[in-house]
């Protein structure tokens, strides 16, 4: 193994290789810089260097023919302060030829990791399978970048989804990198610094007393056997509107008092009680001679009344409320529940959350609570104001 100054003139025409496969030639300026000379006449440099480990391997920078000598002496640099630093190119190299496509990593790692621990799975597959597969499918998972994920941003978009739809996608595709980054499968997840949507937040809406006098009083009016008795049920249960309309005999015990939905049935997938008020129960009773499987069918078909908007908008016009939709019932559910001082805990098992954080979205304090807590303050220091307002006429 020749030691020499590498030049030029020597790279363009080095001895010829006689009975071996190669010779290699250190460069004598550069510590592990290297020039293989191949008996076919072919020549590449190369850095040598240790290893973490103290093995000795050797980066690949480039034929002859493909990058000049000064270059090459630049690229030896860059390679040799590296690994001094502990980075090892050869294991970059093994690293990105084994990194697995977008594909590859959902389909061997990511799935079977969320079906273990993540109650939406199927909706995580099925969002990925329609709508990121094709386009990052075949990419090499370390291949994508912010721009990428930005982009990808701006097509759902332009598909029509609303930005608090696109928030909860993106949240899939950032929980997917970074548990890339945190399985060492990638260095950096491209999803950092891309920001969220601004929300065009639906204003909660909730119902006062008076506009719920008229809804009911609109409820007794109503000359559907079904529609009526499922609106009520609705505003005195909090139950989602999927729940009520499909709900079976079998999952009540009246006796009890109380209604358990099955995990499969409840979308947090895990078995709900909720105990059922005289009211609720009052409803029930109305509908125990329909003589069905459901508690609420619909009369031609005895199968769950699953298609009713008509009616109920008509029952909401005429109750002056236009502007209260279905599950703004669940909404006034909770804040009748918070105005009455129940705790947030108490509110988050009736409404079946898996997340408090949910619950307090839904959580709304009336205008006269929040006036009956300042007169609560006022009345606990009202002596003390008095007392410091006679010192200061005195």
């Amino acid at each position: 193994m020749p030691k020499i100054h590498l030049t030029p003139s020597f790279v363009s025409n080095p001895p010829t290789v006689r009975n071996k496969a190669k010779v290699d030639y250190f460069d004598s300026d550069i510590p592990g810089f290297t020039l293989e000379v191949r008996s076919t006449g072919k020549c590449t440099y190369y850095q040598r260097y240790r290893d973490k480990f103290g093995r000795v391997k050797q980066a690949r920078i480039g034929p002859t023919d493909s990058i000049s000598l000064e270059d090459a002496r630049h690229r030896a640099k860059q390679i040799r302060s590296q690994t001094i630093m502990g980075y090892d190119p050869r294991e970059q190299v093994e690293k990105n030829r084994n990194m697995p496509s977008f594909k590859q990593f959902v389909e061997d790692k990511y799935i079977p990791y969320i079906k273990v621990h993540k109650r939406s799975w199927e909706f995580d597959e099925k969002l990925i399978n329609q709508r990121i597969m094709p386009l990052w499918g075949n990419m090499k998972l370390s291949e994508i970048t912010r721009d990428d994920v930005q982009e990808l941003q701006s097509n759902f978009l332009r598909m029509g989804h609303k930005p608090g739809s696109v928030n909860r996608y993106m949240a899939l595709v950032k929980y997917i990198f970074n548990l890339a980054e945190r399985w060492e499968v990638i260095d950096k997840s491209p999803t950092r610094h891309v920001s969220r949507l601004e929300e065009e937040n639906h204003k909660e809406r909730y119902l006062s007393s008076d506009e719920t006098e008229r809804l009911l009083s609109e409820l007794k009016k109503c000359r559907s056997p079904v529609v009526p008795d499922i609106i009520e049920f609705l505003i005195l249960t909090g139950a989602r509107r999927s729940e009520a309309v499909n709900l079976p005999w079998q999952e009540l015990d009246m006796a009890k008092g109380v209604w358990i939905i099955p995990a499969e049935r409840n979308k947090a997938k895990v078995k709900k009680v909720i105990p059922l008020s005289r009211g609720a129960l009052n409803v029930l009773e109305r509908r125990k001679e329909n003589g069905c499987e459901y508690v609420f069918p619909n009369p031609e078909t005895g199968e769950p009344m699953k298609h009713f908007h008509g009616t109920w908008d008509r029952i909401r016009k005429k109750a002056g409320i236009p502007d209260v939709r279905i599950h703004d019932l669940r909404h006034n559910f909770a804040s009748l529940l918070i105005n009455s001082g129940r705790s947030l805990y108490e509110v988050q098992k009736l409404l079946g959350h898996a997340d408090i954080s949910t619950t307090q979205r839904y959580a709304h304090l009336s205008q006269d609570t929040l006036k009956d807590a300042t007169e609560l303050v006022f009345s606990s220091i009202q002596g003390k104001t008095s007392e410091s307002a006679s010192g200061r006429k005195s």
